[in-house]
């Protein structure tokens, strides 16, 4: 599979995990579904790690304990899934008071934030161009909002007279949109030492950790809907599509595109989403009008700025890669 086309792939599913993320606060709390989904996907990814590692003909015992011998690799890993934990629970949160789409755009703040965090953390200045193309895609995904502002998402209509309406759960989501982007930016600078198999088992692992005693205390796991169909669909949806096959995806593109171009193509999702939303309300054609084309053209601008002139510098991101 192509760089492009894999990229496209990570960036649809974390598009799907929107929609679905929205459906499932109809059946557990954010916390007891966050940890459930870490649990399942971590349970699911033991084996298949186990796996690979017998295909490479290595020792299983001795790969597994050189996963924890260096306790500065650990510290590194409790930080990378800690902040993706906060993601998750501020996702769930916030979008009891939101909607899809606006999590959606607010999401494409990220890359915004991680050139600020890699620049005060990393010492990283991206070059002014690769800056406006993060700024234009910003701008693109907002004009995808206002295009699509009559789309009802979960019980949010938004008219079309209205304007934005900032609802209290966006504020939550601006805040998961900076651990989120520590997360990346953190993979970015201590994830090279693993694989992306071990090192999506690392996050997933200590992100379990970080989660099971919150989701005892504050999970209401007494009023998780065990018995009901849509919470099995959704969150082995949610375990096996955008946990384990992103955390694997996104492990090996920083690794090998960089994460330049994970952040870039990131500002496809609010379209992706737009689009899903649009065709499930029959109003596909709705979209056929120029505020969301020049939304599309923002955001086409905002790639090449961002990743058409990659190839001629060389980026302390994308200049190395690993073998899993």
């Amino acid at each position: 599979m192509s760089a492009l086309l894999t990229l496209l792939l990570w960036a649809w599913l974390m598009a799907s995990s929107f929609i679905v993320s929205a459906h499932m606060v109809n059946y557990a709390s954010p916390i007891a579904t966050s940890t459930f989904r870490f649990l399942l996907a971590m349970l699911i990814m033991l084996p298949a790690l186990l796996f690979s590692w017998q295909r490479a003909k290595l020792n299983k015992t001795a790969q597994f304990k050189a996963l924890f011998t260096s306790r500065q690799r650990l510290f590194h890993y409790v930080v990378i899934s800690g902040a993706l934990v906060g993601f998750f629970i501020g996702l769930f949160v916030a979008l009891q008071s939101t909607t899809p789409l606006h999590t959606s755009v607010l999401y494409t703040l990220v890359p915004l934030i991680g050139v600020v965090i890699a620049r005060v953390w990393l010492k990283e200045v991206a070059p002014l161009w690769r800056v406006m193309g993060f700024v234009l895609g910003s701008i693109g995904a907002m004009t995808v909002l206002f295009a699509t502002q009559g789309f009802s998402t979960q019980g949010f209509s938004v008219q079309d007279n209205d304007g934005f309406q900032w609802h209290s759960g966006d504020y939550i989501f601006v805040g998961a949109c900076f651990l989120l982007a520590l997360h990346v930016v953190s993979v970015q600078k201590w994830g090279r030492s693993l694989g992306a198999l071990s090192g999506a088992f690392m996050i997933m692992l200590f992100g379990t950790f970080w989660l099971l005693p919150i989701a005892l205390i504050w999970g209401e796991l007494d009023q998780v809907q065990w018995s009901m169909s849509g919470f099995w669909v959704n969150v082995l949806y949610l375990t096996v599509f955008t946990t384990l096959f992103t955390f694997v995806l996104q492990q090996r593109l920083v690794m090998t595109v960089g994460a330049s171009r994970l952040l870039a193509i990131s500002y496809t999702i609010p379209v992706w989403v737009a689009l899903f939303t649009a065709l499930s309300q029959s109003r596909l054609a709705s979209l056929a009008d120029w505020p969301f084309m020049t939304g599309i053209v923002c955001l086409g601008l905002a790639l090449f700025l961002i990743d058409g002139n990659v190839s001629k510098v060389k980026i302390a991101d994308g200049s190395h890669s690993t073998a899993n």
